[in-house]
């Protein structure tokens, strides 16, 4: 028959809740202090990397945002520096412009100097050569009151015949 030792299954009763609590102070403490441990540092690590995340993401809009930013000063540079360089073109055509009417100007002024001069300088020798072929057919004639007459008259015809 079935026969039941109850000093026996007290004695194991306590035996057993000695254990359990031995082992409650010993190891689930420590046990359960343990994984607390772990689960805080997978999450301070878990927010750790979300903060990284958030923090690269804020990154990478800020250096979008300032490349955008580099692309838009920089084509504004490059358009200001077109402009700049138009207006320096337009500037050196209408100084080159300027230079050449002057010139031109110029090489007229000094051609009708020129040309003035080779004309009274052409007159000059007209006058010589006409009071040479005075003298001879004066020295030829003897009355010197008809080559007065005569030169006063080719004086006159000079001086009328003169161009402006």
């Amino acid at each position: 028959m079935l026969h039941i030792d109850l000093p026996l299954i007290i004695a194991q009763l306590i035996t057993f809740l000695i254990g359990l609590t031995l082992l409650w102070l010993i190891a689930y403490k420590p046990l359960k202090a343990i994984f607390q441990a772990r689960i805080d540092k997978i999450r301070g690590d878990l927010q750790a990397a979300a903060d990284a995340r958030r923090e690269m993401e804020e990154q990478q809009k800020a250096y979008a945002e300032q490349m955008a930013k580099l692309t838009d000063q920089s084509q504004e540079l490059l358009r200001q520096a077109t402009r700049e360089g138009a207006q320096l073109r337009e500037e050196i055509v209408r100084s080159a412009r300027e230079q050449g009417e002057a010139l031109i100007k110029r090489a007229e002024e000094i051609i009708a100097i020129e040309k003035a001069k080779a004309i009274k300088e052409l007159r000059q020798e007209v006058l010589d050569i006409s009071l040479r072929v005075t003298e001879k057919v004066v020295t030829q004639m003897a009355d010197t009151k008809l080559q007065q007459s005569m030169v006063d008259q080719v004086f006159a015809e000079l001086e009328t015949t003169k161009p402006a």
